[in-house]
């Protein structure tokens, strides 16, 4: 089990000066902060215990689907549970377990335990809300918090790159690719989700948060409608879709492990930069230690610091390998609804950002 010590403190992310504007940028993706919702297809259900198992190392080596290992798959079935996916992400495998009475749960964590395995329940994440109120545009406009990002004014089309070697990648409810102010270049950092027909393909958004997420990223600037984004036109975005699945009537919630798939499969599309409005208040080590590897690999985690508007913690933004964004209003005071508490890294504008 990885562990942090004070001998070996963990790293915040950091920026140097010359990198401001741009953390700046990513600041303002992430700050539509994250609290609980109840709605969508799961929302009134009584969900089976989830446990997440690692140190298992006799697994096949498949990304999703893969069969888990007999003693694993054996455990789960003597307590009426069952294997429901196992992950290959951050250099480790995580076999994620469901047992439907909390008790039958309880004796299966303590025989795995028993085995040599490390078993915690997996917790929820949840989409951020959207905080803007605003009315369709007559023309195209740019948001008061994407014009503060710059001091001023957007700079014009020639300084932003047409062309990126990391794509950035969100992670959220979709992404509307027929959206006329969004670039049609975005695609699915998962495979399994570029298909139309799929119940979560990412080309679609039945709950519009991520679409909102990526048009204050990068809504297409001098079309004449909607809005600019920070990053307008911004090319080649990677899109893994956690919330909305096909035929529910709202966004419901995620799973930790399943951000950490999800990160996962932006890091295998290229991105070195990526975006999560969402978290929860349940911390997890299996998530703790993958970001970390993550980071130690090189990529930058964004999230919303949380919209409780107190100094809880939310996760994952407050562990120590994600940079945590906090939002502010237009007085550049903090936002009524912000968290903020000593994992904050950077705060911006996240009220009526578009």
């Amino acid at each position: 089990e990885s562990e942090l010590t004070a001998n070996t403190p963990p790293r915040k992310p950091t920026a140097s000066r010359d990198s401001m504007p741009f953390v700046l940028f990513l600041a303002l993706l992430a700050s539509a902060t994250a609290a609980p919702t109840t709605k969508g297809r799961r929302a009134n259900e009584q969900p089976k215990v989830r446990l997440v198992v690692t140190g298992e190392t006799n697994v096949a080596r498949t990304t999703r689907g893969a069969r888990a290992s007999n003693r694993v798959a054996q455990m789960a079935a003597a307590r009426n549970g069952n294997v429901t996916m196992t992950i290959r992400a951050a250099h480790n495998t995580f076999t994620v377990v469901e047992v439907a009475d909390p008790n039958e749960a309880r004796l299966f964590k303590e025989q795995a335990e028993r085995s040599g395995l490390r078993v915690e329940e997996d917790q929820r994440r949840y989409p951020g809300p959207s905080v803007a109120t605003r009315t369709q545009p007559l023309a195209e406009e740019t948001p008061w918090g994407i014009e503060r990002v710059y001091n001023g004014a957007v700079p014009n089309a020639s300084f932003f790159p047409s062309a990126v070697t990391h794509p950035l990648c969100i992670i959220d409810s979709g992404y509307l690719l027929t959206h006329p102010d969004l670039p049609s270049d975005a695609t699915a950092a998962d495979p399994l989700q570029a298909d139309p027909a799929g119940t979560m393909y990412f080309g679609d958004d039945l709950c519009n948060h991520g679409t909102h997420v990526a048009g204050t990223i990068a809504a297409i600037g001098g079309d004449g409608e909607g809005v600019v984004g920070v990053y307008p036109g911004a090319p080649d975005l990677k899109i893994v879709k956690v919330f909305g699945q096909a035929g529910s009537p709202g966004c419901g919630w995620t799973w930790a492990s399943q951000l950490v798939d999800a990160v996962q499969r932006c890091v295998d599309s290229g991105a070195k930069i990526v975006s999560m409005s969402l978290g929860g208040g349940g911390p997890s080590s299996t998530e703790r230690d993958a970001f970390q590897t993550f980071f130690d690999d090189g990529i930058l985690i964004v999230a919303s610091a949380g919209n409780g508007g107190s100094s809880s913690y939310s996760y994952p933004a407050s562990y120590p390998s994600i940079m945590s964004v906090a939002a502010t209003d237009s007085s550049d005071a903090k936002a009524s609804f912000s968290q903020f508490n000593d994992e904050v890294d950077i705060a911006a504008p996240g009220v009526d950002v578009v």
